[in-house]
């Protein structure tokens, strides 16, 4: 099954526990939820203005909307991340 998550953050969030710091995933990749594996890494070059996917082999596609003539549509600023 596929789905499209929105995630905004690059970055996995950093909690103590017992005195230990765990990585929680913050940015849908991890092959390892939700625990860190590093692979926010390869979202540091994503352009503000752009929509990504990435494929289970975390090859990256960035996503247009196509009207019915092919053309690309902008997508309003609201679904846009911010």
């Amino acid at each position: 099954m596929a789905r499209v998550i929105k995630s905004e953050r690059n970055r996995p969030y950093l909690i103590q526990v017992g005195g230990q710091n765990i990585a929680i995933c913050a940015c849908g990749l991890s092959k390892n939820k939700p625990y860190c594996d590093g692979t926010h890494k390869i979202t540091r070059d994503e352009e503000e203005s752009k929509i990504y996917a990435y494929d289970e082999n975390r090859n990256k596609i960035v996503i247009q909307v196509l009207d019915e003539e092919g053309k690309t549509v902008d997508l309003p600023t609201e679904i846009l991340p911010e």
